[in-house]
Formats: structure tokens, C-alpha cells, sequence
């Protein structure tokens, strides 16, 4: 066994499977509905798998110190993680935040983005990327067909007890005047719907070699995305297009239109409902307002941490709004969490992370363009790009639904060990030629 201790393929699979149920994890709950314990295994299958897969690393850190502790620092996200632990923790100590409940905040807002780290230390092959990324796309495709059956049995007026969809997760919202799209995600995860659904449409265009099968899976994801009626999704869509390729700023003006649309004031959005999200953004403006340079401390709004511990920031909330964060478990939107709880400082320490990523995975898709290998080229295009879509995701919503960040993340981490994995055997290869021309 030269490798010992590396994870063997059906390992690999098994996560890769993993990663593409997730999208299915209200289906599943609905099949099992009369199986209360897999409907609790499926609800918490991505909090139990994150502990999993970090039980695994650490377990690869105490085998083999030398070889995953170097790979885990070399990676581009590492110190930027560690200055915004630092800048976390300050936090902690100056604002009296219990530890507990401070170091849950903390993992809270990183363990999505620690996924990234337990697929970079693995070695993944070519092959194994492409795969995952081929069954991403057909996931894509079938939540696509069904999002756009459900809804047009919804427009023709179909009897909403003949549209299996609406039977099972209720009826569809409304927006600029069309049903919003109900998929087998479910009606609750309509944004983050249409951002994995950005994510595989780009995936589509870079890595689809038939010119038919391209244009249908990129036409159908297109009409899911626009059912979506996200105007955060939109918004990915505007930037990605335009970072793909500049000459689609002006198709993309369309979707700034529609955009503003869907924005203008109504009667409607007065409601509290709809009004919660305005009403959160003017809290975390408050408390950053009282606490500009490091935040009102970790797990102390805005996160699932500050609902668990019951925040005394809720507190003088009206009960409606306080009832709702408690259902939720957090805000509607991450940036202003982050700004209310770090501030300024803290903020700018977590989005040092963001920018690291989009560095790294620039750098290693030019070394594969560099290399004529194509595919990967691409690849790390769409991965750099999203990394934009994301952020802007934050500004809506929040980072913890699994399988648009998992996903995301497992990616990035098998990119970036493809790209150490080709790096070493080039290495390598170079080796003997250096010996044999510089002498014996």
C-alpha cells in the first residue's frame, strides 16, 4: 500500500452521492413522511455529514500531520481564516459573549466553508471531477422539467389537485403577475433553487461538448431560472454573464430591467411577511451603528447561535418579527448579520476569505489554461465567477442551505486537488530530465 491512508473510491462516491441528494431532501422527507426517524435522518443529514466529514479530516491531520497539515496551509482560504477566527474571538472576549455561545456563531458562519477543506485534502482524479459535474448537470435538468411541468399545469388552470407539486408543498406565489416555480426542492427554497440551478447552467455551457444537448440543458435550466422570479438569482445571472463574456452586458440589461420590476414599490410589500427582511437590515444598521469597529460579538444576532441562546437583541422586538427569526432560525440575509455581530473589522476579515477563494481558483484555472487542458479551464472559470453570484446571494439570503453551498465547495475543494494532485506529478515528470541534463 503506498498510500495508506487515503480514502478509497467508493469513500469518494458515497460523498458525491451525498452531495447530489441534497437537492431531494424535502422529497425524501415527504416519502418518508410516516417514518418519524428517517424524517428526522433526512432533516439533519447535512449537520450529521458535516460532523462526519470533519471527523474524517481530523482523523487524516493525526495519521499523517505532515503531509494534510501542509496541504491544509497552503490552501488559499487558511490565513484568512485564522485572522477572522482571531478577529472573532477579540470579539468574544470584548463584547462578554458566553464562549459557548460565541464559538458556536463562529462555526456557524465557517462550517460551510470548512466542506471545502475536507474535499481539497482528498485526491481526486479528473475523471471523478467530470463525473460529479455530469451528474450535477442531470440533476439540474430534472429539477428543471418538473419545475416547468408544475407550472404550466398551474397557468393552464389545471385543478391544483392534478399538479402533484402544489399537493405536496402548497400552492405557488405570485410575482410579476406568474406563479413562482415550485420544484421537488420544495416551495420554501425558491432562491436557492434558482442558485444551484446558476451554478449548473454554467456548468452546461463550459463542459457540454454536443451542441444539442448544450443548447436544451442551458434552455431549460434558462426557464427554471427565470420561474424563479429570484432577484437575487437574477442578479447572479447579470454578473456571471458579464464576467463570462463582456459583450453580454447588453442582453443582460433585460434582466436589470426585470429586476427593477420585480423591486417597485407596492401594497403588497408592506405586509410583514414580506416586510421582514427590510425590517432585520434596519436592526443590524442599528446594532452596527452602536458597535461599528468589532460588531455586538459572535452569535449574538442574526445567526442560528443567536436564536439557540436567545439573543436579548430579540427581545423588544415586536412579537410577530420575533416569532419569525425563531421559526427561521436566522435572518433572511447573511452581510448584515456578519456586519451587526463583527462590524467593520470583522466583516472585512470574512470577506478576505471570498477574495482569497476567487484568487486561488483564478491563479489555478490559468495554470490549467497555461497547460491546454481545457475542461479544467473552464471549470475554474465558472467556480471563480460564482464566487460573485454567492456574494451577491448574501446581501438576500442566507449561506447555510446545503446543497447550493456544499455543492459549491465540494467542488472547489476537488478543483484544488486536481490542481496540487497535476502540480506534484508534473514535478515529478520534470525530475529525471533535470538529473540527466545538469550530469549523472
Amino acid at each position: 500500500m503506498t498510500r495508506p491512508f487515503d480514502v478509497v473510491p467508493i469513500t469518494k462516491r458515497l460523498l458525491i452521492v451525498f452531495l447530489l441528494l441534497l437537492p431531494l431532501q424535502h422529497l425524501l422527507k415527504r416519502t418518508f413522511a410516516n417514518y418519524h426517524f428517517l424524517v428526522k435522518l433526512v432533516s439533519y443529514s447535512d449537520e450529521i455529514s458535516t460532523l462526519f466529514m470533519f471527523a474524517v479530516l481530523f482523523a487524516f491531520i493525526a495519521l499523517k500531520p505532515r503531509v494534510y497539515t501542509f496541504r491544509m496551509m497552503e490552501l488559499p482560504t487558511t490565513v484568512p481564516i485564522i485572522l477572522f477566527l482571531a478577529v472573532a474571538g477579540f470579539s468574544m472576549v470584548y463584547n462578554r459573549v458566553p464562549l459557548l455561545q460565541g464559538g458556536f456563531g463562529m462555526y456557524d458562519v465557517l462550517k460551510n466553508i470548512l466542506v471545502f477543506y475536507v474535499f481539497a485534502t482528498l485526491r481526486w482524479r479528473k475523471e471523478e471531477l467530470m463525473s460529479f459535474v455530469f451528474w450535477i448537470k442531470v440533476v439540474i435538468v430534472i429539477l428543471a422539467v418538473t419545475g416547468i411541468i408544475a407550472e404550466i399545469l398551474a397557468v393552464a388552470g389545471i385543478d391544483p389537485r392534478l399538479n402533484p407539486l402544489v399537493r405536496m408543498y402548497g400552492e405557488h406565489k405570485k410575482r410579476l403577475g406568474l406563479d413562482r416555480v415550485i420544484s421537488i426542492t420544495g416551495s420554501g427554497g425558491v432562491n436557492y433553487l434558482g442558485m444551484y440551478t446558476l451554478l449548473g447552467l454554467f456548468l452546461i455551457y463550459a463542459t457540454t461538448k454536443d451542441k444539442v444537448r448544450r443548447f436544451l440543458g442551458m434552455f431549460s435550466a434558462l426557464g427554471l431560472i427565470f420561474l424563479t422570479f429570484s432577484r437575487q438569482t437574477w442578479m447572479g445571472l447579470f454578473a456571471m454573464m458579464v464576467l463570462t463574456k463582456r459583450r453580454l452586458v447588453w442582453p443582460g440589461l433585460l434582466i436589470i430591467a426585470g429586476i427593477a420590476a420585480m423591486t417597485l414599490p407596492s401594497i403588497e410589500r408592506l405586509t410583514p411577511q414580506l416586510y421582514y427582511r427590510s425590517f432585520t437590515y434596519f436592526e443590524a444598521i442599528r446594532i452596527f451603528l452602536e458597535h461599528p469597529v468589532f460588531g455586538a460579538g459572535p452569535g449574538m444576532f442574526g445567526g442560528l447561535a443567536s436564536v439557540l441562546f436567545r439573543s436579548p437583541y430579540y427581545s423588544e422586538w415586536p412579537t410577530f418579527y420575533r416569532n419569525m427569526i425563531y421559526n427561521l432560525g436566522s435572518l433572511d440575509a447573511f452581510w448584515p448579520s456578519i456586519f451587526a455581530e463583527l462590524g467593520i473589522v470583522g466583516f472585512l476579515a470574512y470577506f478576505c476569505i471570498w477574495i482569497a477563494l476567487y484568487r486561488g481558483i483564478s491563479r489555478i484555472s490559468a495554470w490549467f489554461k497555461s497547460r491546454a487542458d481545457v475542461d479544467l479551464h473552464r471549470i475554474g472559470t465558472v467556480l471563480k465567477n460564482y464566487v460573485i453570484a454567492l456574494i451577491i446571494m448574501c446581501f438576500f439570503t442566507g449561506l447555510n442551505k446545503p446543497f447550493v453551498i456544499y455543492t459549491f465547495f465540494a467542488l472547489c475543494g476537488i478543483y484544488m486537488s486536481l490542481y496540487y494532485r497535476s502540480r506534484e506529478e508534473g514535478e515529478h515528470a520534470a525530475t529525471p530530465e533535470r538529473m540527466t541534463a545538469g550530469g549523472p
